[in-house]
């Protein structure tokens, strides 16, 4: 029986094994850190200070794409930064694309742009999906949490999206993704109508509280912190913001097991969620994705998930502490 690569992954995790004789098949990419919107739950909207900014170069990615190409299942390509602002994005779809279709690659954007040659070429490159995220369907409600953006440029984009998917019968799938506050929970119905409209696809998002400190503290501290930005409608919503805790429990995790994350500078972490480079586990310019993968770091790492009374050492230590990331 064939065996999927995210079952050998489960069987290795559920056999207790921390060194793995397998690379991951999940692959996360930090285009760059920087962020042309300010949004107020994300420590690059926040503009925090001591973390250098910048992009992940072509031959970098050409490197780790190399590496991992005869295991990777699917490559995200966004982080704690805005993709769309990286001049060679494209170029990082189309070279994976070119050598493996069978990849699925993934990109996340507020798309507040103008250049509308690269929305075109997002659009052609073979990208399978790209999320557009939008939490409002009225410039008041849009504006709330993503300071900065303009509502009607994004509206524009999303259109023009929709036609040259058509033009090029493109097979992407562009999705509107509505993250829900309080602020905005009212217009849910109003911004699927016109996503219906436009020819694109909706999806609700639930929001997270702030999003550096999630695995960094406890569950509570955070939605007791942000507890305004929480909807109402408990539909919408991760918490029970009345009791500060999050509605699911999660008791394990598997990411250190089957994917890596990798920001813009080559730093790794064991997934997207971790902000900064204090936590990193190596560096990918320095070593090779195989040595990383199963050196120190990631060998605590492993055993601190499954050992619930090993110390905290690690980045995984820590968020086993607090509960690990709820979604």
């Amino acid at each position: 029986m064939l065996i999927t690569k995210k079952r050998k992954a489960k069987i290795f995790k559920f056999f207790r094994f921390s060194n793995l004789p397998f690379l991951p098949f999940i692959l996360g990419i930090e285009p760059g850190n920087a962020c042309n919107l300010n949004c107020p739950l994300c420590p690059t909207g926040r503009r925090e200070e001591g973390l250098e900014k910048g992009f992940m170069e072509f031959c970098l990615f050409k490197k780790i794409f190399d590496d991992l190409e005869d295991y990777l299942s699917c490559i995200n390509l966004y982080s704690w930064g805005e993709p769309l602002l990286n001049k060679d994005l494209i170029k990082m779809i189309t070279y994976a694309k070119d050598i493996n279709k069978g990849i699925r690659i993934t990109t996340s954007t507020n798309l507040n742009i103008t250049n509308k040659e690269m929305l075109k070429g997002l659009v052609v490159s073979g990208i399978d999906e790209i999320i557009v995220s939008c939490d409002g369907a009225s410039e008041a409600s849009y504006s709330k949490y993503r300071v900065g953006g303009d509502f009607k440029l994004v509206m524009d984009n999303l259109r023009y999206l929709a036609q040259t998917k058509t033009a090029f019968k493109a097979k992407t799938a562009v999705i509107w993704n509505f993250l829900v506050f309080r602020h905005n929970e009212h217009e849910i119905e109003m911004a699927r109508k016109t996503a219906q409209a436009i020819g694109v696809l909706f999806r609700i998002g639930l929001m997270r509280t702030s999003m550096k400190d999630e695995i960094l503290k406890p569950h509570q501290d955070a939605i007791s912190k942000d507890k305004d930005w929480i909807p109402d409608n408990p539909e919408y919503s991760a918490y029970d913001k009345e009791k500060c805790v999050t509605k699911k429990i999660i008791k394990t995790c598997r990411k250190p097991w089957q994917e890596i994350s990798i920001n813009w500078d080559g730093k790794v972490f064991p997934c997207c969620a971790v902000y900064g480079g204090k936590y990193n586990f190596g560096n990918v310019k320095e070593k090779s994705i195989r040595e990383v993968w199963n050196n120190r770091f990631y060998l605590e790492a492993r055993k601190q998930i499954l050992n619930k009374r090993a110390g905290a050492t690690t980045i995984c230590g820590i968020c086993r502490n607090n509960g690990f990331m709820h979604m």
